[in-house]
């Protein structure tokens, strides 16, 4: 009976250090670009924004990973039929649940990844660079914004432990980012973004 309880015993004890063998938490820099838009207005076309700041990855297990980010964020649109420009400027916090193909001991690992963000607005500026305002002088764009997020990529082993990150995303925002009353207007935006990360712990 006291060899099973010491076998059961070690057994646990092997698959613990497993588990946290497998765990491991990364950070890094990350920059890129934005193709964005804002949907229900007329005429709009696609605009140019750049995106930068930091992320953190930490690996559950060989496949199961949790991401979050740090962005300053240019969105906003342009339009068909005129030179007017809306730009959007933010602060936002991606969160990913990510899945990883392939093994630990594979240099380069593609990746799925989804999950909602949180978003700031700093400022909503025009195309002469003036604060975009309602004729009663209040801000015309909401502050918080809330979306979703889904995306795919690759990461690379450039040396041990050190990854090149590259991420291919769609956004879209649930909450209105206008403050008129009458349309609901919601950014959406295609990104790419490189990173690379460093260990923090674990492998």
């Amino acid at each position: 009976m006291m060899l099973k309880k010491i076998m059961l015993l070690s057994a646990l004890l092997f698959v613990n250090s497993k588990i946290v063998t497998a765990q491991s938490l990364s950070v890094g820099p990350i920059v890129g670009a934005n193709l964005a838009t804002i949907n229900s207005l007329p005429n709009t076309k696609s605009i140019a924004g750049i995106s930068g700041g930091g992320f953190a990855n930490y690996s559950v297990d060989e496949h199961l990973g949790i991401g979050a980010k740090i962005l300053y964020s240019q969105l906003g649109t342009a339009f068909s039929n005129s030179s007017k420009v809306v730009k959007l400027h933010y602060i936002q916090i991606p969160l990913s649940a990510i899945y990883y193909f392939g093994d630990n001991g594979s240099e380069f690992r593609p990746k799925v990844y989804a999950g909602p963000y949180l978003g700031t607005l700093l400022k909503a500026k025009d195309e002469n660079g003036n604060e975009i305002l309602r004729p009663d002088g209040t801000h015309a764009y909401n502050t918080f914004d809330l979306g979703g997020q889904v995306g795919l990529g690759f990461n690379y082993r450039i040396m041990p432990s050190t990854w090149i990150n590259f991420d291919a995303g769609f956004a879209k925002s649930f909450t209105d980012v206008s403050k008129n009353n009458s349309n609901s207007y919601h950014n959406v935006a295609f990104s790419l973004n490189v990173g690379v990360s460093f260990p923090i712990s674990g492998e």
